[in-house]
C-alpha cells in the first residue's frame, strides 16, 4: 500500500477537515492515489476504519455515500468539484 504525503497535501477544504478530525480520533491513512477512477483527476485517501460518528451529510459541495461493498469501503466523502 502507498502512502504519498503531496496526495494527502492536495486535500483542501471541508474534506482536509473530516480527514483531519478522522486522524484527530486515531483513524490511520492506509493508502493513497491521484487517478482518473473513479472520477477524472480523482485523489483518494484510504482510511484504516470507517469513519466515526458524526458523519457529516449537510455539507455544500460535498456529497456523502454509503457504499458497503464488502471487499473495498463501506462509505466515501466525494467533493463535487
Amino acid at each position: 500500500m502507498n502512502i504519498d504525503s503531496e496526495i494527502i497535501d492536495l486535500f483542501t477544504g471541508k474534506l482536509r477537515e473530516i480527514l483531519d478530525f478522522e486522524l484527530s480520533i486515531n483513524n490511520k491513512i492506509c493508502e493513497t492515489y491521484k487517478e482518473n477512477w473513479p472520477y477524472k483527476g480523482s485523489i483518494v485517501i484510504i482510511l484504516e476504519k470507517p469513519f466515526s460518528p458524526p458523519i457529516f451529510k449537510n455539507i455544500s459541495g460535498v456529497e456523502f455515500k454509503n457504499i458497503n461493498d464488502p471487499h473495498y469501503w463501506k462509505a466515501e466523502y466525494y467533493d463535487k468539484k
